[in-house]
C-alpha cells in the first residue's frame, strides 16, 4: 500500500493539489487524506475508486500497480478510467477485493 500512497503523492504534485484540496476534489474528509499520507491508515478501495473517478486521465494500472500504459507519462493511461472499465451488463458492483501475497498473507479491501 505504500506504493499507492507514493502514487497519490505524485498525483497531488503533478495536479498541484494540497492534501486538503485533494480531499475536497474527491469528496472525502480532509483527515482521511492526512491519515493516509502520514501512514496511519491505508487507502481503501473506495478512496482509490474516488481518485480514479476524479482523475479520469489516471490509469488504474498505474495507481494500483505502478505499471505505465503510455511511455511518455507515468500517470496518463492510453484510455480514460471509464474506458478502461469493462462493461457490466449484470449491474453488479464490487463488494471486496482480496490481495494474496507470495508470503501467504492476505489483504482485504471492501467497497463502502
Amino acid at each position: 500500500m505504500e506504493a499507492v500512497i507514493e502514487r497519490m503523492q505524485e498525483l497531488m504534485s503533478k495536479a498541484g493539489l494540497s492534501a486538503s484540496q485533494l480531499a475536497d476534489r474527491i469528496g472525502v474528509q480532509r483527515s482521511a487524506i492526512s491519515h493516509i499520507l502520514s501512514g496511519r491508515n491505508r487507502p481503501s478501495l473506495d478512496l482509490v475508486m474516488k481518485l480514479l473517478e476524479a482523475f479520469p486521465e489516471v490509469s488504474a494500472e498505474w495507481m494500483l500497480r505502478g505499471q505505465k500504459e503510455v511511455e511518455d507519462s507515468p500517470i496518463v493511461g492510453s484510455k480514460t478510467a471509464s474506458e478502461n472499465r469493462p462493461e457490466n451488463p449484470t449491474g453488479k458492483t464490487v463488494e471486496k477485493v482480496l490481495v494474496l501475497y507470495s508470503d501467504k498473507t492476505v489483504e482485504e479491501y471492501r467497497s463502502r
